[in-house]
């Protein structure tokens, strides 16, 4: 299911289509209720829109809350986006078609009427109250804060979750109930200062994307274990004390990587990692030497290297990676930037005209 995005040029205060194509009118456009009107989205003053009479046959209302009033009418609705829900909460009750739903706040009294929704996206504060026995068909769990996944969740064995962003893991607990959600895709997860294990989520064998945050740690592990089958993987302040474990992982294509610090400031790659990575993104890291060669990237596409202070210099072996097509560094010292435009040169006085450098925020 796919959102339709509104262009916002100052001449109209909302938009309704019954296609791909979104039609946009003026405040003086008149369309009937009758007319079948698939999507709606309100960017107007809300005394124009509650002025107006609309479809009953929308699928789809983005707007601000002031637009929740007609919601209680459009029973065909299936998706619902908002900003505020205030004052409108009871509106939501008779929408038993939603299949997606964007809103600050979601109770266990609500979600028990959305039985057919696929995609809740919670944008406040939330207290992980949605129980999924109450949401059935739920694949895709958006948290914008990340909260605790409460024990008292009643997850049944036989839940659809694909994605699940926005959750803290705080203790072992935490962590073994993601054990409930086998089939999961994609994993954004933050481990709270109290987690004093060492990271194991390679029961998550179908876990493609994964990123991991982790906040006020002191303890350093030697190793973390992985799912094999992940693709894309992003770290922040990874406390592991060795990349071992992430070099080593086959099937992955893009690594994010921010604020690390790296024992002995050197970052030491070796053949057998990194066989198939194509996007590396280094952020903040605090390591001064990386020793590595073209045979420990033999696929690598793109480089990314921003606010790497301590960063030497970009090893001149990375331009002869025969994949490599761009090299980009922001907000970098003049050492860094200087090995960049070097490896360049390097490259088109061997016949390699392909490579881009692209250098932003000179320090």
């Amino acid at each position: 299911m796919s959102m339709v995005d509104i262009a916002d040029d100052g001449r109209c205060g909302y938009a309704v289509s019954t296609d791909d194509n979104p039609i946009l009118l003026n405040f003086s456009s008149e369309f009937s209720i009758y007319e079948q009107h698939h999507r709606l989205c309100n960017q107007s003053d809300p005394d124009h829109f509650k002025s107006r009479m609309f479809s009953l046959h929308i699928h789809s209302l983005l707007g601000m809350s002031d637009s929740l009033f007609i919601v209680s009418r459009l029973r065909l609705l299936r998706v619902l986006k908002f900003s505020d829900t205030q004052g409108y909460i009871g509106t939501l009750e008779f929408l038993f078609q939603l299949r997606y739903l964007e809103i600050p706040y979601l109770s266990l009294q609500m979600s028990e009427r959305f039985e057919n929704l696929e995609f809740l996206f919670v944008t406040g504060p939330t207290a992980t109250d949605p129980l999924f026995s109450n949401l059935p068909k739920l694949r895709h769990l958006y948290l914008k804060t990340p909260s605790r996944i409460s024990k008292d969740w009643k997850i049944p064995q036989t839940n659809s979750l694909e994605t699940l962003s926005g959750v803290l893991v705080d203790n072992l607990n935490d962590e073994k109930i993601l054990r409930c959600f086998p089939h999961l895709h994609h994993l954004k997860c933050d481990y709270g200062k109290y987690w004093n294990e060492c990271p194991d989520l390679s029961f998550l064998t179908q876990l493609e994307s994964l990123k991991m945050t982790f906040y006020g740690w002191k303890v350093k592990f030697t190793e973390i274990k992985f799912p094999t089958n992940i693709k894309k993987l992003s770290l922040s302040n990874f406390p592991c004390q060795r990349m071992s474990s992430v070099g080593k992982l086959p099937n992955l294509e893009i690594l994010k990587l921010q604020f690390l610090n790296f024992e002995g400031e050197n970052w030491n790659t070796n053949d057998d990692e990194f066989q198939k990575l194509k996007y590396l993104k280094l952020r903040y890291l605090k390591f001064e030497d990386w020793n590595t060669s073209e045979d420990h990237f033999p696929t690598l596409e793109r480089l990314v290297l921003e606010g790497c202070d301590y960063f030497q210099s970009i090893p001149s072996e990375l331009g002869y990676i025969p994949t490599l097509q761009m090299i980009e560094v922001h907000s970098c010292g003049v050492i860094v930037t200087e090995s960049a435009m070097k490896i360049k040169e390097e490259q088109k006085e061997n016949g390699n005209e392909e490579l881009t450098v692209i250098i932003n925020g000179l320090k």
